[in-house]
């Protein structure tokens, strides 16, 4: 078997012993008439066990995916290979690679794949006997239903590297809404109790502002990128700053820009992170007399998302983004991403 070394240093591992049964949501391929069929992670003895979505109060828009076999978790990737469509598979926390399947009509076992992707999202699918694409969704015990996507964070194709494995996507569970023909690029804001918005923007050292916009990269507006609206690559982040986290701007070459809230009379607040509940850190502007509001994306139609930190490894360094003279660690990506309810 093939093995990834320190894998457990870069993949958030949640205490899933201390989950009750509504805080597992099982994943299933369902067909377009309704039919389900389960997806399991199947160890080297041939053991299936089932994969499903973790919920947890504030993490609910990012669910992590996983497998535990006898208390042991099993993470689900995307592994990059030479096939047409991009494998599914588990790994171990002692880094053995396993098979994704699900179980489809009569217990005939098919492939789960990455089948297509738009923007920052890959389509994961069971694929049928006659070849169709079945989708998969993670399902409450209340019925609600999520789309399970592979999720990307960098532009290149591999996201990690760990031996001579690379890993091409995160697979999460992810609420979605049809939003129709919109613009791709939309606003980035806050509003108070009196519905005053207070729009983010990035702010270089000479005091030149730069609107800051949520982007929809492919079709439909599963986890968009909140980036500065300059001509260079200017990245959204939430960074550490003593015991808490500020929101920053950082371009290509390395330099900081302050992120503030403007409001309409000009007067400028803080943008900050709140606490962090699983892979999932709330954003903030604090506004007149200390009073927080949290941070959205509106849509040219009035769509509302929620902009929030997102992690997929554990610790305090997400990534890093280097620029001419330095490094810059940040704790954690910045999207706009569906409202959870």
């Amino acid at each position: 078997m093939k093995r990834i070394t320190l894998f457990l240093c870069s993949i958030i591992l949640l205490p899933i012993g201390l989950l009750s049964q509504s805080d597992i949501w099982p994943v299933h391929a369902v067909t377009n008439s309704g039919k389900k069929f389960p997806i399991n992670v199947y160890l080297a003895d041939g053991t299936a066990v089932p994969v499903f979505a973790i919920y947890a109060e504030g993490n609910d828009h990012f669910m992590d995916v996983k497998g535990v076999h006898n208390g042991d978790k099993i993470s689900i990737k995307l592994i990059e290979s030479n096939d047409v469509l991009v494998p599914v598979k588990g790994i171990t926390q002692n880094g053995e690679i396993l098979k994704v399947k699900a179980v489809g009509p009569g217990g005939r076992i098919l492939d789960v794949k990455g089948v297509s992707r738009d923007g920052n999202t890959l389509n994961l699918a069971a694929i049928g006997q006659d070849g169709r694409n079945i989708l998969i969704k993670a399902i409450s015990a209340d019925g609600v239903e999520r789309p399970v996507k592979g999720v990307k964070f960098v532009g290149q194709n591999v996201e990690l590297t760990f031996g001579d494995i690379n890993v091409i996507g995160h697979v999460k569970a992810l609420p979605i809404i049809e939003v129709g023909n919109i613009d791709s690029k939309w606003n980035v804001c806050a509003y108070t109790d009196t519905q005053d918005s207070l729009k983010l923007v990035a702010i270089n050292k000479k005091g030149k502002e730069y609107q800051i916009k949520a982007h929809m990269e492919g079709q439909y507006p599963y986890l968009m990128n909140v980036k500065g609206e300059a001509r260079i690559n200017l990245h959204i982040k939430l960074v550490k700053e003593g015991n808490g986290l500020i929101l920053t701007g950082i371009d290509e070459y390395g330099r900081l820009y302050d992120v503030k809230a403007i409001s309409e009379n000009g007067d400028t607040y803080v943008v900050h992170g709140g606490e962090t509940t699983g892979n999932v850190t709330p954003v903030y502007v604090v506004g007149p007399d200390g009073k927080t509001f949290p941070v959205k994306a509106v849509s040219s139609k009035g769509h509302v998302f929620d902009v929030k930190g997102l992690k997929v490894k554990e610790g305090e360094v997400e990534g890093v983004i280097s620029g001419l003279n330095n490094w810059i660690r940040y704790y954690s990506h910045v999207k706009a991403i569906a409202p959870a309810q």
